[in-house]
């Protein structure tokens, strides 16, 4: 139900009046909720992730545990880390600390992570003119500064449905802020389940949960008594809220122009995504594999990502390069049907079928077509996202295996919109002999979060990592946004995330979070009972559930 701009204020007036309360809590205080927030989730977990599930129409069972894994699992796993660092549990230390490359390892920290995610590491970078010492200290945001009255909107997403969670949860936090949560309408059937799972703090007046339309977003961003804004959308939205229009591309290429909402807004805004395929001997098996992770990362949540693949980039000439994009389009095909939840999707799909330049790579029965293209021939989608199951192939002439390492940095940086996240799939990424090719990639790249031989996507999950595009977006060439999400341990200024695995998970199976992974329901719905309670019986049934 929609409330009138009247029970709007009224909910304002409330956060209002207890946001003094709430930034003067102590850390035991919300400690306290924080641990009662997990129950909840808990309670709740089932019919958060089935409900999800439903409402998108996913068809197959096992595709199920996407919804487990982005709702109520990630949502419980930061909660646990934002707990620690209230306690003092997570401390920095000089062993984690590379003063080379000026990073700091995040991931993994406990014996559950590595059984989930064997292989993966993650580290944060910060810029080469802050010390240890200023990491340090530059940590903890209004903790370290002190309380301040403040009431943040937050406008959530429309399609992971942890997202409007894990925004409400960094700026309550992190900023010590009481929150409005206004819901997307495309998952605004999640109101009765963040009720539930806010629901202690929202007796105590420190946060409110509304639906509501365009107009309703409107009023909201407007409205003199909310002091900040979180939004996960597009850079569309951004706009409209800060300019109240869309920019013309003059107008972005402009150093500054006059804003007419001045409130401070943070964002993430999503990504042209690239995946850089680095040339190698890759055998036919590793073709295969690396096929899968391409069309997990097009495919996941029906496609519907912010960092969802969007453009292959490809070495022209080099011997996989057709046999891979064969593979590609096998598994987009094999992996089968999806449902285009999204509003709009099917249209911009029905629009670029009539396009001969399109080739569709799945069966006319399934109600999503799945399509690729190369990108020369429709460029407008190298800056802006295509928001369906559209793949792009790009290639890019080389001379050899190294000079690759700058031409496809130097195209991904300058030609494709955004900086949230790219993947870098190389062969032989542990080798020394390589060691100076992949720390190119991790160095120059300029995006929120590098891959080395994952999709970028994973660090959404980790959350340790920050989320958000790379530091020095412009208010008017606003890319993926300014600021970070998720970051539990709070630190202030992070240049960018690099999580990095093995070029091949396993001979034999895939990783768990793989679209084709028959038992994904099982396993992500076990895993997240078993990160709410580490009883044994919860462990067995995650065992069993990757066996059965």
């Amino acid at each position: 139900m929609e409330l009138s701009q009247l029970d709007l204020d009224r909910n304002i007036n409330r956060l209002r009046i207890h946001s003094v309360e709430f930034s003067e809590l102590s850390d035991e205080e919300l400690i306290t909720l924080l641990e009662k927030t997990i129950q909840n989730i808990q309670g709740i977990a089932y019919f958060w992730a089935t409900l999800s599930a439903e409402k998108k129409q996913i068809l197959q069972k096992h595709k199920e545990g996407e919804e487990w894994l982005g709702g109520p699992f990630v949502s419980i796993l930061t909660t646990q880390y934002y707990i620690d660092y209230l306690k003092g549990d997570s401390p920095l230390t000089e062993e984690k600390y590379n003063q080379d490359t000026n990073s700091y390892k995040v991931f993994p920290n406990k014996f559950i992570e590595s059984l989930t995610f064997p292989l993966l590491k993650a580290e944060i970078r910060f810029n080469k003119n802050m010390s240890f010492k200023q990491i340090q200290e530059f940590r903890g945001f209004n903790r370290r500064i002190g309380p301040t009255d403040n009431v943040t909107l937050v406008l959530g997403a429309g399609n992971v449905s942890s997202i409007p969670f894990l925004d409400t949860l960094f700026h309550l936090v992190a900023k010590r802020s009481a929150i409005l949560l206004k819901l997307n309408p495309v998952n605004d059937y999640l109101l009765p389940v963040f009720e539930k799972v806010f629901a202690e703090f929202i007796d105590r007046g420190f946060i409110s949960v509304v639906n509501g339309n365009l107009d309703t977003s409107r009023y909201l961003t407007k409205h003199r008594s909310i002091d900040s804004i979180h939004l996960t959308g597009s850079n569309y939205t951004y706009e409209n809220i800060v300019y109240d229009r869309q920019l013309t591309d003059k107008e972005r290429s402009l150093s500054t122009i006059t804003k007419t909402n001045k409130k401070p807004i943070f964002s993430e805004l999503g990504n042209v995504t690239p995946i850089i395929i680095h040339p190698g001997k890759w055998t036919n098996s590793e073709l295969k594999f690396q096929a899968r992770k391409i069309a997990t990362a097009k495919l996941n949540n029906s496609g519907f990502n912010c960092i969802a693949a969007q453009v292959i980039v490809l070495p022209k000439g080099w011997r996989s390069t057709e046999k891979l994009k064969k593979y590609i389009k096998f598994y987009l095909n094999k992996i089968g049907d999806t449902t285009s939840y999204y509003p709009g999707a099917n249209e911009s799909l029905a629009n670029l079928q009539t396009n001969e330049n399109y080739e569709l790579v799945n069966e006319s029965s399934c109600s999503t077509p799945f399509m690729t293209a190369n990108l020369d021939a429709d460029e407008k989608y190298s800056s802006s996202e295509v928001w369906n199951t559209t793949l792009y192939f790009k290639e890019l002439e080389y001379s050899e295996n190294e000079s690759f390492t700058d031409i496809s940095i130097n195209y991904v940086n300058n030609e494709l919109w955004g900086n949230l996240g790219v993947s870098v799939l190389i062969k032989g990424s542990k080798k020394k002999k390589n060691q100076h090719i992949v720390n190119k990639y991790k160095n120059d790249l300029n995006y929120g979060t590098v891959a080395i031989n994952e999709w970028s996507a994973i660090a959404f999950i980790i959350p340790t990592m920050p989320w958000g595009g790379y530091p020095g977006n412009k208010d008017n060439d606003i890319q993926s946004g300014q600021g970070y999400v998720h970051n539990a341990y709070f630190f202030e200024s992070p240049l960018k995330g690099i999580v990095e695995t093995n070029f091949r998970f396993s001979r034999f199976i895939d990783p768990p979070w793989f679209v084709n992974n028959k038992k994904a329901h099982r396993l992500f719905k076990n895993l997240t009972y078993y990160q709410a309670d580490n009883s044994k019986i919860n462990f067995i049934k995650l065992i069993f559930s990757t066996l059965i």
